[in-house]
């Protein structure tokens, strides 16, 4: 009986040490492949705006889960467009991170410098039309989004934090002159 007490205790030490680190992996898991899902919209952003001719836009909600790409054009037309270009339907997608990881920063380059931007812009119901939670979304302050043009460059250069909460981050990078988004490794966070 006392041999099998001190297995037990053995195996409970053993649990106790490898539980946490495999709680910690998938937690870092679930942030990357957030991280990922958010750096694969914003490449599809891009890809559409090449394939459309239209100027596409990136926009997520700062602290928030939710981030939407679509049409930019629409949100300055005096009519609503068709949403068909050529035989193609205008793609929109909006999607939202899973619980506990957030858009923490949003910075643009402004003057040589990363400077934070507040979130105070609204999409147009034009832009959210076909949408499923497009009523949600009209009401969402968003950043400033990030627009991809036909030739496949983007308007600023870009930087977005995807965070969890357990103050670990990955950075986003968009490059205005390419276009293209590269995704920094997992760091603990500053804040």
């Amino acid at each position: 009986m006392v041999e099998v007490l001190l297995v037990l205790g053995v195996l409970a030490v053993f649990a106790g040490m490898t539980v946490p680190a495999v709680m910690r992996m998938f937690g870092q898991q679930k942030l990357t492949g957030s991280a990922e899902r958010v750096r694969s919209a914003i490449a599809s952003a891009r890809i559409r705006a090449i394939e459309s001719g239209l100027v596409y836009q990136f926009c997520c909600e700062l602290n928030g889960s939710r981030f939407v790409v679509a049409p930019y054009e629409l949100d300055f037309s005096s009519t609503a467009q068709p949403a068909v270009s050529g035989s193609r339907p205008l793609g929109r997608a909006s999607a939202d991170l899973p619980k506990r990881i957030v858009f923490s920063t949003f910075k643009v380059r402004n003057a040589g410098t990363m400077t934070a931007v507040p979130a105070s812009y609204k999409l147009s119901p034009q832009s959210l039309q076909g949408l499923p939670n497009a009523n949600d979304l009209a009401g969402v302050s968003w950043c400033s989004p990030i627009l991809f043009h036909p030739e496949g460059s983007a308007n600023v250069d870009a930087e977005i934090t995807v965070a969890d909460g357990r103050n670990q981050e990955i950075l986003l990078r968009v490059r205005a002159f390419t276009g293209a988004v590269a995704m920094e490794r997992l760091t603990q966070g500053k804040r």
